[in-house]
């Protein structure tokens, strides 16, 4: 078995998809959590246009993964099976996949 390799993902959002990644969001979060669970994906999140000011909604112009993955070409099928790419959220004609070596991770 080849050795791991971590990847930064960086998944920008199409135009005025907001209103759909808000609908799939739940399929997205549980789509990840058996990748969470077998350590392939080890960071995550939204990135958003600014932080909300108390009682503004969230407001999104991609996510950032962390994958843990032999290949880049096996983290690229971790993205392609993922609800947001599916349902036509994540614009992967913009993503960058990065090869990355973490020095500091800190759980939440």
């Amino acid at each position: 078995m080849s050795a791991k390799n971590e990847f930064l993902c960086i998944l920008p959002d199409k135009p005025g998809v907001q209103a759909k990644r808000v609908e799939v969001r739940s399929q997205h979060l549980e789509g990840v959590k058996p990748l969470v669970e077998a350590g392939t994906l080890v960071a995550g999140g939204a990135m958003l246009n600014s932080h909300p000011k108390e009682g503004e909604s969230l407001s999104f112009q991609g996510s950032m993964l962390i994958v843990v993955a032999e290949s880049k070409e096996e983290a690229e099928k971790v993205i392609q099976n993922d609800i947001y790419t599916k349902s036509g959220v994540w614009d992967l004609e913009k993503a960058q996949i990065i090869p990355f070596k973490s020095a500091v991770r800190v759980g939440l």
